[in-house]
């Protein structure tokens, strides 16, 4: 009888071990719960259906999520289809994403815009083309190719929304092409949307604005 409560009190023993070991290693983000609190990371607009077709404000719901150059678009789903918007060579365009999180915009810590998608299912791990900002290291760009003359972020809170504008001069065309927004708050909660046949680049009509090169 002694010989069995040892070898439980010793199975107990180790299990105890090792689930403190496993604590020790996890990241801190999953033992605090941290990237899963359901409808608290950074929304786009759309309602939370609980299903991977939506994604949004289980608080705040609106239509205007996407700005291209002024022209207002509806994000409000994690894929959105709109009319492909033109962008010109050696002209400064403009994109804007309006941000909602739940427990405050200030929390928002990051907000990164992919370009240059193809393909029926884009991806983020499919382009090299980003532009991001960070709230405590400003703003960094990444572009191989050389897509971008230039690539700057503004972030800009009014009321319960942060809006972060990435201001765009394009250094060459592009075909049509997907972009994804991504950005996650303090928490590591974090938010996604794709928005499909979103832009293209060209060179400038003549007569219209600048000349090109």
């Amino acid at each position: 009888m002694n010989s069995k409560l040892v070898k439980a009190s010793s199975a107990l023993t180790l299990f105890v071990l090792m689930a403190l070991v496993v604590a020790s290693s996890a990241p801190a983000f999953a033992l605090n719960g941290y990237g899963t609190t359901f409808g608290r990371g950074p929304q786009f607009g759309g309602l939370l259906g609980g299903t991977s077709s939506t994604s949004g404000g289980t608080y705040a719901t609106y239509t205007n999520g996407l700005s291209i150059n002024g022209a207002t678009f509806d994000v409000s789903h994690y894929t959105n289809t709109i009319k492909t918007q033109t962008l010109y060579v050696n002209n400064p365009s403009e994109i804007t994403v309006k941000i909602y999180n739940h427990d405050g915009p200030q929390l928002v810590q990051h907000g990164i815009l992919f370009l240059d998608l193809k393909g029926t299912d884009p991806q983020t791990y499919q382009t090299n083309t980003y532009i991001e900002w960070d709230k405590n290291t400003g703003v960094s760009k990444s572009d191989p190719n050389g897509l971008l003359k230039s690539g700057t972020v503004t972030a800009k809170i009014s009321g319960n929304f942060l809006y972060l504008t990435f201001h765009i001069v394009p250094a060459k065309t592009l075909d049509t092409s997907h972009i994804i927004v991504r950005s996650w708050d303090l928490n590591h909660s974090n938010g996604q949307v794709v928005v499909l046949n979103a832009i293209k680049i060209a060179y400038t009509p003549q007569g219209f604005g600048h000349t090109n090169p």
